[in-house]
């Protein structure tokens, strides 16, 4: 193989990942706001739509003898437990629960106060993370030392959404208590 035939071999196997990827940058915008909307996902041979299946499911239920329209009382070992009546009773409950899922709510408090925070600077969250902590280190509002404690707290974040590690309750609470101290410092950095 000469020089010219292997660079022409090497552009040719590369030029169907880099357009995939110039196409993804381009319309990351657009598919990120799409997502959230999907309700049908297919993928080779497997094609889910979580909308039908529910309908499937609720005919099949409506051919039996509905014995909820009595609503007698449920016997105690299966009544459902009372729901937690503060973000605290969620996170407690959540973290002996799934750790995982106690640290994905808390940092959904986190995202919630970042929209605060960018709104009262009068301006939409970005979506680029790096975007966010360049806002968050050249504001003077808001302690140099809690941007770091920020982006160590996401990278906690994507491991406990992301990872299959067996997280322990206490992890989750200690993870709960340092976002809601980060949601108040952004709160008086926000100084709304």
């Amino acid at each position: 193989m000469d020089l010219l035939t292997f660079a022409a071999t090497i552009i040719g196997s590369l030029a169907w990942p880099v357009s995939l990827l110039i196409v993804i940058l381009v319309l990351r915008k657009p598919l990120t706001e799409l997502l959230p909307g999907i309700r049908k996902l297919k993928y080779k041979d497997l094609e889910v739509d979580f909308g039908k299946e529910l309908e499937r499911i609720e005919a099949v239920m409506d051919t039996i003898k509905d014995e909820t329209k009595t609503r007698r009382e449920l016997p105690a070992e299966v009544q459902p437990e009372p729901l937690p009546k503060t973000r605290n009773e969620l996170i407690d409950k959540l973290s002996e629960l799934s750790p995982n899922a106690a640290i994905l709510e808390s940092w959904r408090n986190v995202e919630r106060t970042l929209d605060f925070y960018f709104k009262c600077r009068g301006f939409e969250r970005p979506l680029s993370n790096q975007t966010i902590t360049g806002h968050l280190d050249y504001d003077p509002n808001f302690p140099p030392q809690l941007v770091s404690a920020y982006q160590e707290l996401r990278l906690l974040r994507n491991r406990a959404a992301h990872d299959r590690e067996n997280l322990l309750p206490e992890h989750a609470r200690e993870f709960a208590n340092l976002a809601d101290r980060l949601t108040y410092a952004l709160v008086e950095a926000a100084n709304c």
